[in-house]
């Protein structure tokens, strides 16, 4: 090879690295970019890296609705609570865990396709319900938000709920207090109705939590947050109809809700737990599990052994979507 013909082989060689380390160099940018966009910033206008990926076809393993059906998702926050109903084209979040949690649940509602809320319920102010909700208000197109009203010598002045607060006069969203008895109806046959809370002189902050009722087609859903046995009494003594197929157990399975008449009247043919898989309560609770027994309820899950739980209807029937198959089985039993 001649001297010119080697000096351009170099030329083209340097020049091929020069191309080489720009566009790596032009990844690691944007790259970083969006992770900094996804963790600090959100950037409204800017997609995030789960959009990316949903775009691609890629990212998580999702089982989607069918059409006809809706489905309700209890994302795994550890030892807190997150629900989102997704039926006829709206999409309803309940709580959000705590704060720690809250980028997860951002990337469980997006890889769920979820990029408006239509409604988002806080069921009440304790950080294992409300810690996520502030990046909720940020990063999601929301249409109404409600809280339950509650006097101010129960007001919690903790960090969390100063956040809330914060977010919400900071966002344009539709922010008021709940009515028990409120319906919003969601198409044909399909209605999400509060039934709680139903006093203004309860002690304890739990007890002020809104219990929502989901019904599409013939298949209901309860979801109580942390009532204890003395709302759920309140609540059963109301006249409400509380007999439904799914029930969110009431304070993470704690012995101190789900009381024998209340789950006698709920008679729900699955429970869900939503608990840390590491928890000091030892939620959910054994006694729980024998009373849900002895109301014929055989079908229970747990976001700590079974991680996301999504559960499908078609108004009629159910299929059930888990991250892992393994059984909810206590050694107690």
């Amino acid at each position: 090879m001649n001297k010119g013909g080697f000096h351009k082989l170099c030329n083209i060689k340097r020049i091929s690295k020069l191309i080489i380390y720009s566009v790596f160099f032009i990844y690691c940018v944007i790259a970083l970019f969006f992770y900094l966009n996804d963790e600090f910033w959100h950037l409204r206008n800017v997609p995030c890296t789960v959009d990316i990926l949903r775009a691609l076809g890629c990212g998580a393993d999702l089982e989607s609705a069918r059409e006809g059906e809706a489905s309700v998702s209890f994302p795994n926050v550890g030892q807190g609570s997150c629900e989102l109903i997704r039926a006829n084209g709206y999409n309803i979040l309940i709580d959000s865990g705590e704060e720690c949690y809250k980028n997860d649940v951002v990337r469980f509602l997006k890889f769920s396709g979820v990029d408006r809320l239509d409604i988002v319920i806080l069921s009440h102010p304790h950080s294992d319900h409300l810690g996520g909700m502030p990046e909720i208000l940020r990063r999601f197109d929301v249409g109404l938000f409600l809280m339950p009203e509650i006097p101010e010598r129960l007001v919690p002045q903790d960090r969390d709920y100063k956040r809330l607060l914060a977010a919400i006069d900071g966002s344009q969203v539709n922010a008021r207090y709940s009515k028990p008895g409120e319906r919003f109806d969601l198409g044909e046959n399909c209605f999400l109705e509060l039934l709680s809370p139903l006093y203004f002189d309860y002690g304890d902050l739990n007890d002020f939590s809104i219990a929502v009722k989901f019904v599409y087609g013939e298949r209901s859903f309860l979801f109580t947050g942390d009532l204890s046995e003395f709302s759920e009494l309140d609540l059963l003594e109301s006249g409400a109809d509380i007999d439904v197929d799914v029930l969110k157990a009431a304070h993470h399975g704690g012995k101190g809700s789900n009381c024998e008449e209340f789950l006698n009247a709920v008679s729900p043919k699955i429970a869900v737990f939503e608990v840390g898989e590491i928890n000091s309560y030892n939620h959910p609770s054994t006694e729980v599990i024998e009373r849900l027994i002895r109301t014929g309820c055989n079908t229970m899950y747990s976001t700590a052994r079974n991680g996301n739980v999504t559960i499908f209807t078609d108004g009629s029937s159910f299929r059930v979507d888990t991250e892992s198959s393994e059984a909810m089985i206590l050694d107690e039993l």
